[in-house]
Order: structure tokens, then C-alpha cells, then sequence
């Protein structure tokens, strides 16, 4: 896999910065051509139009017979490349996107492994990973991966020494029931295109695109499928105990998570009353997340709930576990905005909705501040006004019916 990146922007292909030389040459041709016949001379009109378009026309069948990975608009950013451990030749795995025949009877009872592997990245990658909501942006995919390859029973995951994983990643991994094997400090095992020669040769190495841990404001494919989520939520909280937590003859149940240093709301009581009197019969609670030490306890609390109201943090990364249709209500501080785990809870089968302030765009605001401004509205405790929390709500529930104008009001020109 060849990819080039650069800070927090998009990862930019071989094959894109081939396609974009290609149009500048054959633009430099058409332009050469009008700049040139201003003088006059034929000859040297001619000449340099077919020396830049024949230029052009190379680099654009270098771009078509070129087999390199690329990533798209469509399919977010190129998820990574599966490759037998035999040999060096590799096949693109662009957003999971695997047909039912990508399993085949040459991999059945092969073992897939998930190589995170930072031996050729900059190391800013270990930061990122040791946080496990950036870590999950590459285990859950892999989690996908097993998944479509029928490999959830047969998979593990290799990770360099350096990496340090978080108790949540660690324990997220050994419920899966894959294996966790780590390279060893000194050893030259992992080759240039990422394999790893000290895993069993038959085995299948799955290499995903370790760019996609930077921060960033792209949207993330976390899991192929919904069924994947749902499927890995089982893996620690059963359906039957789920039903009978928030079963049809059940109350509502809406959770809401209090942080404890950044981020707080400073009304979520005012906000948890709102909601119990336009809804008298939920059951409402206000969690310390920081009190629910183990994944498995805090994947049992966000699959009993048919509602989830937090401040945008960490402890989101723990929508995987919903369930289909429970409503995820994201608040995000003044000047502070990163929906970066809208996706995960889409993905997972749930609604993501959020609040903001309306007067202007929020993206555009978070992307144009400074860094030590916008880390310090990260930070900051706030309290949005309680019926642009509640309303929304309400609404999604349908308890409520709204005009355009009271939608309009409530979200704002920007959802």
C-alpha cells in the first residue's frame, strides 16, 4: 500500500497525485499552445503543444495500468490490504466493501490477522492508538474484516512493541476471542510491504490503512455492516438479558453521562427534568462513566438504553454496543466540534443527533480557530439551552411532531 499524508489532511494516493499531474500537464499544453501562438511562430506552436500532451497522455496511462490502491470520495479513505503471508502480492480492501465470494474455499480455516504494524510511520501514531476511541478506529474495522471472512472464530491481531494498549482495547480484543501477539523489540520480522514473516506462512495478513488514526474531521467507515456491531455487542451483554432490561412492556429508558473534568454540562439536571416531565414514565439516570471500569459493564449500559444524552468524549466510542434504533444525542461546547463518532453510531444501527450552537456553521468555526482555543473549549463546562436538548429528542421518539419553523429554530441552516 503506497500513501502519502500530510499532517490532518486526506491521505493523497500515488494514483491521485499521477491523475492530478496528468491534468496539469495536458492544462499546460492548451495553455502553451494559446501562450505561443501570440508570437507568431508555428513551429515552436506545434512543437511544444505535442511534447506537453504527449506528456499528458503518458502520465495518464502510467495512472490506468498503475495497480495501486486508491481511496475515493464514495468509499471514505482506503481501508487497507489483505495479503497471503507466502508472498508479497496484495489485493485492495476498500471500505470493507467484500462481495459473499471474498471468502473463498483457498482461505476457508485460514487464520486472518489484523498487522498493525508502525515500523515505517511517523510516531505520532502511538499517541493516537494508546487513546482507544482512535484505537477503535482501526479494531473495529478489522472486527468488520473478520467478519465478512467468515474469520471471527479463526482471527488475532499483531501489533508492533511499541504499541501500548489501553485496558479497553485489550479487553474489547479478548472478548472477540482473537489473538493478541506482539513483535519483538529488536527483531526485523515485518518487511517493507508490512507482512510479517513470523506469523504461520498460510495465514492471511490484513493491513489497514494506519492513516486513518490521525485526528481528523473526515468521516470514518468503522464497520461495514450494523450486523457486525450487533454481533460483536453480543460478545458481551446477551440479547436475551437486553430484553429483559428495555423489553415492549418496559419503560423508556434514557441514560445520561456526566464527565467529570472536561466537557461538563452544567444543566444536565435541568435537562434529565425536562425529559421525565414531558416523558412521566421513563426511567432516567445520570451516570459517572468513569465509575463503569471493565468494557463488558459499560457495554451493558449503553444496550439497555433506548436513549443516550453525553457531551461529545470518549466514552461515545461505546455506541458499538447499541441497539437498533436507540437514539444518540452528541452536545458539543461552544467553539468545539468533532463529530468524528456520528459514523460509529450510524454504523451500529443507531440514530445520532446533536446540539451546537446555531449561529454560524460549527465545522467551520472548530476548523478556523486556533489549536490552544479550540482545546480550551474542549475543556470548558456548558449549558445548552434545555429545550434545544429535549425537543430534538422528542421529536426522534416522535412523542412530539414539529413545524419547519420549530426545526429551523432548534437546529439551525446547518444539519
Amino acid at each position: 500500500m503506497v500513501v502519502i499524508g500530510n499532517g490532518n489532511k486526506r491521505p493523497r494516493t500515488i494514483t491521485g497525485i499521477a491523475a492530478s499531474a496528468a491534468a496539469t500537464v495536458t492544462s499546460a499544453a492548451i495553455a502553451s499552445t494559446t501562450r505561443i501562438k501570440r508570437r507568431g511562430n508555428l513551429v515552436e506552436t506545434w512543437t511544444w503543444s505535442f511534447f506537453w500532451m504527449f506528456l499528458g497522455f503518458y502520465l495518464h496511462s502510467l495512472v490506468v495500468s498503475t495497480r495501486i490502491i486508491h481511496s475515493s470520495q464514495d468509499s471514505a479513505e482506503t481501508r487497507g490490504v489483505a495479503i497471503s503471508g507466502t508472498s508479497s502480492s496484495s489485493s485492495p480492501v476498500d471500505s470493507f466493501m467484500f462481495s459473499s465470494s471474498s471468502s473463498t474455499n483457498a482461505t476457508a480455516g485460514k487464520k486472518h490477522w489484523c498487522v498493525v504494524a508502525l515500523k515505517y510511520l511517523p510516531k505520532t501514531t502511538l499517541k493516537h492508538f494508546t487513546h482507544f476511541p482512535h484505537a477503535s478506529e482501526i479494531l473495529l474495522p478489522c472486527w468488520s474484516y473478520f467478519m465478512e471472512q467468515n474469520a471471527i472464530n479463526n482471527c488475532g491481531y499483531f501489533f508492533h512493541y511499541q504499541l501500548n494498549l489501553s485496558a479497553w482495547s485489550r479487553e474489547l480484543i479478548e472478548t472477540m476471542g482473537c489473538d493478541i501477539q506482539m513483535s519483538v523489540k529488536g527483531s526485523d520480522d515485518i518487511l517493507p510491504d508490512g507482512r510479517v514473516v513470523s506469523l504461520p506462512p498460510d495465514d492471511i495478513q490484513f493491513i489497514p490503512n494506519l492513516y486513518l488514526l490521525r485526528p481528523r474531521h473526515g468521516y470514518i467507515r468503522y464497520l461495514n455492516d450494523a450486523s457486525h456491531a450487533h454481533e460483536l455487542r453480543r460478545k458481551f451483554v446477551s440479547d436475551e438479558y437486553i430484553q429483559s432490561q428495555k423489553g415492549p412492556d418496559k419503560p423508556l429508558r434514557i441514560g445520561m453521562i456526566q464527565r467529570r473534568d472536561s466537557r461538563v454540562i452544567g444543566n444536565l439536571e435541568q435537562i434529565r427534568d425536562a425529559l421525565q416531565k414531558a416523558i412521566p414514565s421513563a426511567d432516567i439516570v445520570i451516570t459517572d462513566f468513569a465509575s463503569l471500569k471493565t468494557v463488558k459493564e459499560q457495554a451493558t449500559w449503553f444496550a439497555t438504553k433506548h436513549v443516550i444524552v453525553a457531551a461529545h468524549g470518549a466514552a461515545l466510542t461505546n455506541s458499538v454496543f447499541v441497539t437498533q434504533k436507540t437514539i444518540v444525542m452528541q452536545l458539543f461546547p461552544p467553539g468545539y466540534f468533532w463529530p468524528s463518532l456520528d459514523p460509529l453510531i450510524e454504523q451500529s444501527g443507531g440514530y445520532a443527533i446533536q446540539w451546537y450552537e446555531k449561529e454560524n456553521d460549527p465545522a467551520v468555526v472548530s476548523a478556523t480557530m486556533k489549536r490552544e482555543d479550540f482545546d480550551r473549549a474542549g475543556k470548558a463546562t456548558f449549558s445548552p439551552p434545555v429545550h434545544e436538548v429535549v425537543k430534538p429528542i422528542l421529536y426522534t421518539l416522535e412523542v412530539e411532531r414539529p413545524t419547519n419553523q420549530r426545526l429551523k429554530q432548534l437546529f439551525g441552516d446547518f444539519v
